[in-house]
């Protein structure tokens, strides 16, 4: 049965959350900050015009911002409850076996700067890509299948099954596309070799990586403690949006990492539209450079 609606499972959880009554404690006191949140909360501060999402938290990395642009300061987080997510950046998207996909790999760079900051700071990774199984395929919505049977459809007017799961050409290495366990499902090589034991990686089976609380990844952030987001990854209006807006529907804080994402749909003005909509409702837009130039204190 396709999981199509919630789960008992799921209702429960939501339930959960809705039976609580938390005691409100938000003060607004302008001279010194704003208070966004319940229980959990962000300060804004109107002096440095900076957000403060640590929770009062011993240590603070500041990520700068051009309030000409972003309308702030910047962001104030904990590096240890923060993690770098890193989405799709799997041989399949990425290789030149695959596609000419000038865009993700522009954000090789900036990323690799960005692992490296993260590394130092103490901020966790986590690689979050596609990694199907057969129960996958049964249960998955025509609607996720069609997004891999576009160009097949629009020649021959059909497609089912013959992208997402489907033997790819031997010249493609002749593995099932983007199945679990495959090289064309693996982490893009020069991004792979940076990886490191205390990295966690999660297989996802939608464009979004959160969409349901019984999902693997689900579970460890909400376990984990983490409570700040930064997103990189491709493709910034699908699979990343995909994942972003379900982790600020969930009540993680979301930081897109501009120049870290990328999208082969950024003709249409794609990149910029999910900038604009990060940034003035789901969370913040920063970029590599603020983030290596972080200082802690």
């Amino acid at each position: 049965m396709p999981y199509m609606a919630p789960s008992l499972t799921e209702v429960e959880h939501i339930n959960a959350y809705v039976a609580k009554e938390p005691t409100l404690a938000v003060e607004h006191n302008y001279d010194d900050h704003v208070a966004f949140g319940g229980d959990d909360q962000w300060y804004y501060s109107p002096t440095t015009r900076r957000f403060d999402l640590s929770r009062r938290s011993l240590r603070k990395l500041t990520l700068d911002a051009d309030d000409g642009i972003r309308n702030h300061r910047g962001v104030v987080i904990d590096p240890d409850t923060t993690l770098l997510v890193i989405i799709d950046m799997q041989n399949f998207f990425i290789h030149p076996t695959f596609r000419d996909h000038s865009e993700g790999i522009k954000t090789l760079s900036p990323l690799l700067r960005v692992i490296e900051k993260c590394r130092k700071v103490g901020i966790q990774l986590a690689w979050l890509n596609w990694g199907i199984t057969d129960h996958d395929m049964k249960v998955m919505p025509p609607a996720v299948t069609r997004g891999f049977n576009k160009a097949l459809s629009h020649e021959k007017g059909h497609g089912w099954h013959v992208g997402l799961g489907a033997k790819l050409p031997a010249e493609q290495g002749g593995e099932r596309c983007l199945f679990k366990g495959t090289w064309n499902a693996d982490i893009y090589d020069p991004l792979k070799e940076h990886m490191t034991e205390q990295d966690v990686r999660f297989d996802k089976a939608r464009m979004s990586g959160l969409w349901s609380p019984e999902l693997p990844f689900h579970k460890w952030l909400r376990e984990s403690g983490k409570k700040t987001l930064l997103f990189a990854g491709v493709n910034t209006d699908q699979c990343l949006l995909g994942t972003l807006t379900d982790a600020y529907s969930w009540g993680w804080d979301c930081i897109l990492v501009g120049d870290c994402a990328g999208t082969m749909t950024d003709v249409l003005g794609a990149k910029e539209v999910c900038d604009y909509n990060v940034a003035t409702n789901m969370g913040f837009v920063t970029d590599s450079e603020a983030i290596c130039a972080a200082e802690e204190g």
